[in-house]
């Protein structure tokens, strides 16, 4: 046994001295144009769900979505969409604090992990909700346009 790990020494070496990539890099042509059309999608989503468009927000919202609301409850696409229907998520402000954005892309720019600072003024299935959420969303781009497959709202609680 202690041959064997001996052998695999020079690997965990080489891989402790292996540059990391770092956020000041530049990012690969496909993540940089991934995450500019990422970022319109976020726009467009972010007024579709303020208009309270079905049809609008139903786009990007892959049927397998999955969403934790602030209170913790997994809601299914079906169930949100039922919600947004019926009025019982219903917003008047969504605000995203840039400083705080991250967009993390992989595979080729096909997957994307997004967290930001939200301020939030409105209903969550027919609870009001007000304040500002951490929000962590898992995008996928299918057949030539970025859907979400899952996302989490945290409270950002006073200190």
């Amino acid at each position: 046994m202690f041959q064997y790990l001996l052998r695999l020494l020079p690997v965990f070496t080489l891989l402790l001295i292996l540059p990391a990539r770092t956020p000041a890099q530049e990012p690969a042509p496909a993540a940089a144009a991934a995450e500019v059309e990422l970022r319109e999608a976020i726009r467009k989503y972010d007024d579709a769900l303020r208009r309270a468009d079905v049809a609008g927000v139903e786009r990007y919202w892959a049927t397998e979505y999955t969403f934790v609301n602030p209170r913790g409850e997994r809601v299914t696409r079906a169930d949100r969409l039922a919600n947004l229907r019926a009025g019982r998520t219903a917003f008047d402000s969504i605000a995203h604090a840039p400083q705080e954005e991250e967009i993390l892309t992989y595979g080729d720019g096909e997957v994307a992990v997004y967290t930001t600072l939200l301020t939030l003024g409105g209903r969550y299935g027919g609870q009001g909700e007000r304040g500002q959420f951490r929000a962590l969303v898992v995008w996928v781009r299918r057949d030539g346009r970025w859907q979400q497959v899952a996302s989490h709202l945290t409270p950002v609680l006073a200190p």
